[in-house]
């Protein structure tokens, strides 16, 4: 499975390699714009939802969100238990039996200035705690180590350190 974040590394270019190789594919947030044939649309925030409601009714793929409070907005309620929509997507190909997932857009630091690949959310937090992030990855590599599930990061530009590095179209 791919797992496909919002990093500002993330290209258009990337998505559609993605696509035509045809592997299951988790998304984030408003990566979905990047991704609209996305098997599952994973999102945190409950106030993401709210705000993208509309928008969201023309992704036809599974909408899943670690709040409740969320399926208000179309998207049904699946915790697993990390606290940024990155890690939760990875979480999720695990749970549902991924024995390999390639990451995308992981990129886990600002790169010129940039929090995303689109611009940042107006009414929203922006990556408030990316200081965190790095923490939650790597109870996740540990946990994928102890379930044999193999975990390649394929970001353009990363600060995770606990995944190996594997060039996009050879993860594939």
């Amino acid at each position: 499975m791919v797992a496909i974040a919002s990093g500002p590394s993330l290209t258009l270019q990337d998505c559609e390699l993605v696509r035509k190789s045809g592997h299951p594919t988790v998304v984030t947030n408003t990566t979905f714009r990047l991704c609209p044939w996305a098997d599952v649309l994973y999102g945190f925030d409950s106030r993401w939802w709210k705000e993208y409601e509309e928008e969201l009714k023309t992704f036809n793929g599974e909408k899943l969100a670690a709040s409740s409070i969320a399926a208000n907005y179309g998207a049904h309620w699946k915790p697993v238990g990390y606290r940024n929509s990155g890690v939760c997507a990875i979480a999720l190909a695990m749970v549902r039996g991924a024995s390999k997932v390639v990451m995308l857009g992981y990129d886990v630091g600002f790169w010129d200035g940039r929090k995303h690949w689109h611009e940042d959310y107006a009414d929203l937090p922006n990556a408030t705690t990316i200081e965190e992030w790095p923490a939650q990855f790597a109870h996740l590599a540990k946990q994928a180590r102890l379930r044999g599930v193999e975990i390649v990061n394929a970001s353009r530009r990363t600060a995770l350190g606990c995944f190996p590095l594997v060039p996009l179209d050879q993860a594939l």
